[in-house]
């Protein structure tokens, strides 16, 4: 067996090598290796640039697909499990890497409220209350945001663990009606999968129902928002984009729209990306029943910051995380999106 390594999956090289055959590719070159080794049996270790669908795993003995993602919209499922494909991914590994951006935007474009009373009388909107989302929803209500949130399959799950008596009235989260957040929020971030319910979630009627004036992150999947209704919104505030559409060759219109833009790297940093190479050595090992990685971990210690939430906000976020530059250089170089995301330098996160 060969496992084929996206080059770009950091923390990984020398650790499979002592076990099977290793591959290192770029992530639209994993085609070429197969290929090139056509009588093997294959273990795919990805991210979001290999799509893993019939065009690359047909006629190709690919027995297991690993992504160091939280997503797994570039992987065929269907197609995998009609041939018997393994597919894991390693949801939740960057949340807070997420959250961490939320806020860091938010701090940098000047609409985190400073003062408790200010943020008492703002509501954030978080849909899709997932790993991501509920991060970002706890550190908002800690901060004293009015906070409400939308996730039609965890409100679903809940009422369902309510009514059997797996869970207490007394533990239940409120869910909010899509349209509820739109009209009341100030504030409005997403955090959703990208599959068919969700594809062009934030569309015409999203942008015609929003409160005038609230302000959207997206920091979940470029087509969760519909670029044309996105432009074409006279209600909308400030719109903070992370991931995009087509990339890497993105509408340079939104991005001129966009208060701040950043080429698909909120989820990158050391713990994130740590997490996520240790989920899929771990996958790996258990499907290759290789023992001596079925605990394996790259971190040696916790370097993660501490935010004071006690204290002014904004210097501290932007201390951690400095943004802006990545806001300057996509917008001098949005031809450059996938370089300044292959070259940007993996930040710490932070407690509170």
């Amino acid at each position: 067996m060969i496992a084929v390594i996206d080059n770009a999956i950091p923390y990984i090289k020398g650790v499979l090598e002592p076990y099977v055959d290793v591959v290192y590719a770029p992530g639209d070159a994993f085609k070429a290796v197969l290929d090139s080794h056509p009588e093997e049996e294959f273990c795919l270790l990805v991210r979001t640039r290999t799509k893993c669908g019939k065009d690359l795993l047909q006629g190709r003995k690919v027995r297991m697909i690993a992504s160091a993602t939280i997503g797994k919209d570039h992987i065929d499922e269907d197609y995998c499990r009609a041939n018997s494909i393994c597919v894991v991914n390693a949801p939740g590994c960057n949340s807070a890497a997420v959250m961490q951006y939320v806020f860091t935007s938010l701090a940098y474009s000047d609409i985190l409220p400073e003062t408790v009373e200010n943020r008492k009388k703002t509501t954030i909107g978080v849909i899709g209350a997932g790993n991501v989302g509920e991060k970002v929803a706890r550190l908002a209500e800690r901060l004293g945001f009015r906070v409400l949130r939308n996730d039609p399959p965890k409100e679903a799950a809940q009422l369902a663990a309510l009514s059997s008596g797996r869970i207490a009235p007394g533990n239940i989260i409120d869910y909010h009606p899509l349209e509820e957040i739109l009209e009341s929020s100030d504030i409005i971030t997403l955090h959703t999968p990208l599959d068919e319910t969700t594809r062009s979630l934030a569309g015409k009627r999203f942008f015609s129902v929003i409160k005038k004036g609230a302000h959207l992150v997206n920091a979940s999947r470029g087509p969760v928002v519909d670029d044309n209704a996105l432009l074409k919104s006279k209600k909308l505030g400030l719109f903070i984009c992370d991931v995009w559409n087509n990339e890497p060759d993105i509408n340079k219109e939104v991005l001129q729209r966009s208060a701040l833009a950043t080429p698909h790297i909120a989820g990158y940093s050391v713990e994130g990306k740590q997490n996520a190479t240790d989920a899929v050595v771990r996958a790996f090992a258990a499907f290759a029943d290789i023992n001596a990685l079925k605990d394996f971990t790259c971190r040696s210690k916790d370097e993660r910051h501490h935010l004071d939430i006690s204290k002014n906000l904004k210097p501290q976020l932007q201390d951690f995380f400095p943004i802006a530059e990545l806001d300057k250089a996509l917008r001098q170089h949005p031809e450059d999106f996938e370089k300044l995301r292959k070259e940007y330098i993996y930040r710490h996160e932070f407690d509170y």
